[in-house]
């Protein structure tokens, strides 16, 4: 993500805070799509992570949650099952976000993608 664009998402994502985020990653957990409601949702889950960046380009608790539904996808091998779906509460306490992950194969069919949807949630 450009330094401009991603400076914009950071100024703005407290004012016009989504409800539903979306973060695809490719199976070797490269960055491929982040939009601004999960930038906003991320300083949530972890108030110091800034941006997506090559060494880290997400908080360690959704690192975690991609290397589980790797896991479980790796035991599970049958292609025609559908795929690993993984919820999790993250975050403080009083203000947590819901994250919901899942792979899914990519246009090519070759490769599977990371998929998580992160959304506020009612406590």
């Amino acid at each position: 993500m450009p330094a401009s664009a991603t400076g914009s998402c950071q100024d703005n994502r407290t004012a016009s805070l989504g409800s539903t985020g979306t973060i695809v990653l490719t199976s070797s957990c490269r960055l491929l799509f982040i939009d601004r409601n999960a930038i906003g949702l991320l300083s949530r889950l972890d108030p110091g992570w800034l941006a997506p960046t090559g060494a880290q380009p997400l908080p360690p608790c959704l690192m975690t949650l991609v290397q589980e539904i790797t896991a479980h996808s790796t035991t599970h091998k049958d292609r025609d099952s559908p795929s690993a779906h993984m919820s999790r509460l993250l975050g403080p306490p009083l203000q947590p976000v819901r994250v919901l992950g899942f792979m899914a194969p990519s246009h090519e069919g070759q490769d599977r993608r990371f998929v998580l949807v992160l959304s506020r949630s009612n406590l």
